[in-house]
């Protein structure tokens, strides 16, 4: 405290020292310094981060024994007195998305039941979080660590069941909105589809006045016409539509942009063209003119806006293509015709689809596929149309197509299909349907704006802006038909672009590189075993029967319960640590969470540099025989002084870690990992007799009846009063101390008690049996100081502490780099500020 209040002292936490150039008295010095995500001026050390942060972790302060959150203070006299938030990166399904939506929070959320935060996250990035959980790519279940296991969480469905909540739940969510004063700017949105309303949703929030072109009579685009009832429920997309035109966009229906520059010559300030791909792409065959020739995109917008489309009942259909668009088609050309087949009593439709490459090379999702198939979609795959065939007529009477053998990939990684020659054969067919491609249609924008390739719009990758000033294009219009999610962030994109050039600002430029975080598949078994999450397959969502299915445009996926969405949540890795769910952020009065924090490297000009890194405890497991890891009642010394300390895991009680029970008979086992050669640990740590009768006196002294017995090899009691400490902690403590080498420890079956095997120096075998055993484990240097050792030109000796040229005490090999405490050699606190007070006297002498 004294030190963290010094006017000429400066604390660098989170800090590592990265190399040290120059001469004794004149260094440079570069310190790496880790993002705590927490402003330490502001921070007042109130705790209302971590008690919203729904991630938990072990307490490594109390040795693990305990959980905090990932939101925390290391210890209440911690300094600085502020807070930190762990971080291992970004989590990979965050880093997938094209929205970078905090998937990890708000499953996270859903693990502790808290859903109407959990919708608050979503919304944070995902203006339609009921249309993304239930028609998205989810990119982020590709990338999920879970799959390294088993399969990868269910995300997707996790959104979706937030959403469903939220709906049903409108008293319990609450989002607040922030206040923005008024720019007097208007921007001119066109087309009201994912990109055009998201777009729209950030610049009203922003201050700006928004208002949305719409040529159809519905809002929406693509989203809203060209994915059918069965998947996404037109009233979901008409509410969270709603939601946003709450916030004060303005919506004009059934009004066309066919001047989008007269836009900017009638007083817009700029104008985002978001378009969709509405336009049908057909192959150039003959008959494709046909009346019964129909594309995906048109007869997929009349079926749901109710139009006009052909009597498919008792006809044979055939759709070409393989995309979700095609199996949409497929499967509303088939409830379609049961629909009119009912209605007139009259035959079932019949649907094929026709590909031109193999089943294993369709783009379709995997679950829209086989949902047709359930359905009763007959697949003929590597076939290819070559001409459509009229009756006498003028009407469709059948397909003539070709075989096709795959060849080399082409540029999207697929096999190229080649026709097999003198393969021809026709198919019947009443009705075809083409579902092999859309594009925008620009004829809304001026000749001097560049066009891209396929049709669509040039614009510039980061910004999003066109070669005229003011004018912004994404979605559809710039990458082809895409889905959903791309398009809500290229809407995030132009938004940011479109309120720096309304402010006069320079256009955002690309998002930096952040680290993801890493989960091997090593590391993710061990969570999963361990019981650290959950070992439970994936959640699956019911499905309505077949039979009911195809007889209407009823949704076809039922959700989760909430039993179900926190057991699918409970599956999740947690990969990131924190889950970036913004929850602190909102609890937080003073402002001071930032979560954009990035490393920083600090360059400090000194004179001299003082190593004491101190030293860590040896793990519990370098003699596996004692039963470390294995037997919840073999505990380390540390992990028994945060048993003892008032303010430790269970309040100072002794207690055992499997039941809770607090145990009579307590053994220590000395020299763990100290001067054991074959753990490559031949020194002495010197500290251990002293703590470990330290600990068995305040055992004794929290409970009296606990009798503690000690196994060692020889007594090093070194310093003034050591060896009456001993003595009197056997005189008036009863603490028994048993000379012996301990060869292992075994459990008693059933009762959570340990057996030690010992050897006594006459060469006797030995068991006792004890309710609790505490290895005194040695010290050893930090980790990863070999590596700053290298980097600063210090010498290490053969076990990795710092080497003295001779017999000078505090210095280290190089010249004006000084080193104190345990990094020397293994030694107690009297030790080390003696050491301290050498250092500063050395440094001191330096500078002088």
């Amino acid at each position: 405290v004294e030190c963290g209040r010094h006017l000429n002292i400066e604390v660098l936490t989170y800090a590592e020292l990265e190399s040290v150039e120059g001469e004794p008295g004149d260094f440079k010095v570069r310190v790496r310094k880790r993002p705590r995500y927490v402003d330490v001026e502001a921070c007042t050390g109130c705790g209302d981060c971590a008690a919203v942060c729904p991630v938990i972790r072990p307490d490594r302060f109390n040795a693990g024994l305990s959980e905090r959150r990932a939101a925390y203070k290391l210890y209440p006299q911690a300094i600085p007195n502020a807070y930190v938030i762990e971080k291992a990166g970004r989590a990979p399904c965050r880093d997938a998305c094209p929205i970078h939506q905090r998937a990890q929070g708000y499953i996270a959320l859903i693990r502790e039941g808290r859903f109407g935060d959990a919708y608050r996250t979503i919304r944070e990035e995902n203006p339609f979080p009921s249309i993304c959980g239930r028609v998205c790519n989810h990119r982020c279940e590709e990338a999920c660590s879970r799959g390294k296991v088993d399969e990868p969480v269910n995300i997707m469905r996790l959104k979706r069941f937030v959403a469903d909540w939220a709906m049903a739940h409108p008293d319990e969510v609450s989002i607040p909105q922030p206040e923005v004063e008024p720019t007097g700017k208007r921007v001119a949105v066109v087309g009201s589809g994912p990109a055009g309303m998201t777009c729209a949703r950030d610049l009203v929030l922003a201050g700006h006045e928004v208002v949305v072109f719409e040529a159809l009579p519905v809002a929406g685009g693509m989203m809203r016409v060209g994915i059918p009832a069965y998947r996404l429920p037109y009233e979901l997309v008409e509410r969270e539509i709603e939601d946003i035109l709450a916030l004060g966009v303005e919506l004009r229906l059934n009004q066309r942009v066919d001047d989008v520059m007269g836009l900017l010559r009638d007083g817009y300030d700029a104008v985002f063209v978001a378009v969709g791909a509405h336009r049908s792409t057909r192959p150039p065959i003959p008959g494709v003119d046909l009346p019964q020739v129909l594309s995906a995109i048109d007869f997929l917008r009349e079926v749901s806006l109710g139009g006009k489309y052909p009597d498919l009942a008792g006809k044979r259909v055939v759709v070409v293509g393989g995309g979700d668009v095609a199996m949409d088609a497929a499967c509303t050309a088939l409830r379609v015709g049961m629909q009119q087949a009912q209605e007139k009593g009259s035959a079932a439709p019949e649907v094929h689809v026709v590909y031109r490459r193999s089943r294993a090379e369709m783009p379709a999702q995997p679950a829209e596929l086989h949902q047709a198939e359930e359905e009763g979609v007959l697949f003929d795959f590597l076939t290819a149309p070559v001409e459509i065939i009229a009756d006498g007529d003028g009407n469709v009477c059948g397909m003539r197509c070709v075989r096709m053998e795959l060849g080399e990939p082409d540029e999207s990684g697929r096999r190229r299909p080649v026709p097999i020659e003198g393969s021809e054969f026709d198919v019947p067919a009443d009705v075809v349907i083409f579902a092999i491609g859309a594009r925008p249609d620009l004829s809304c924008l001026p000749e001097e704006v560049a066009r891209g390739q396929g049709g669509t719009v040039a614009v510039d990758a980061v910004t999003l802006a066109t070669d005229v000033p003011g004018l912004f294009a994404g979605g559809d219009a710039v990458t082809g038909a895409a889905f959903v999610v791309d398009a809500i962030a290229a809407g995030h994109r132009a938004a940011r672009s479109i309120d720096a050039y309304l402010r006069g600002e320079p256009l955002p430029e690309a998002e930096p590189e952040v680290e993801v975080a890493e989960v091997s598949e090593e590391e993710a078994w061990a969570r999963v075993v361990s019981g650290e999450v959950s070992e439970a397959p994936r959640q699956e969502v019911a499905k309505l029967p077949v039979a009911e299915r195809v007889r209407g445009f009823r949704e076809v996926y039922a959700g989760f319960s909430e039993e179900e969405a926190r057991a699918e949540a409970e599956r999740c890795l947690s990969c990131g640590i924190c889950s970036e769910c913004n929850q602190c952020v909102y609890a937080c009065q003073k402002g001071c969470i930032d979560h954009e924090m990035r490393e920083e490297i600090v360059e400090l000009e000194v004179g001299a540099v003082v190593l004491v890194p101190g030293a860590e405890a040896m793990p519990g497991d370098i003699r596996p025989e004692l039963g470390y890891g294995r037997l919840a009642n073999v505990v380390t010394s540390v992990e028994f002084e945060r048993m003892l300390s008032a303010s430790g895991p269970w309040g100072g009680e002794v207690r055992r870690p499997s039941d809770g029970k607090r145990p009579r008979k307590i053994a220590f086992i000395q020299c763990v990992g100290s001067r054991d050669v074959s753990c490559g640990q031949g020194y002495c740590s010197s500290v251990c007799c002293m703590y470990t009768t330290k600990e068995a006196v305040i055992a004794k002294e929290h409970d009296p009846g606990v009798e503690a017995t000690v196994f060692y090899i020889d007594i090093r009691a070194y310093g003034k009063g050591f060896e009456g400490y001993i003595e009197r902690a056997e005189r008036e403590y009863g603490v028994r101390y048993v000379r012996s080498m301990v060869s292992r420890v075994t459990e008693v079956v059933g009762s959570g008690d340990l057996r030690v095997e010992y050897a006594t120096p006459e060469g006797r075998s030995e068991e006792e049996e004890f309710e609790l055993v505490v290895l005194s484990v040695g010290l050893r240097p930090p980790e990863g100081m070999r590596e700053l050792a290298e980097r600063l030109g210090v010498e290490l000796n053969e076990y990795g502490f710092a080497e003295a040229p001779g017999f000078r005490p505090g210095e280290t090999t190089r010249e004006g780099i000084y080193v104190a405490g345990p990094f020397s050699e293994p030694k107690d606190i009297p030790e080390t500020v003696i050491e301290a007070s050498c250092a500063a006297a050395q440094a001191s002498a330096l500078l002088a």
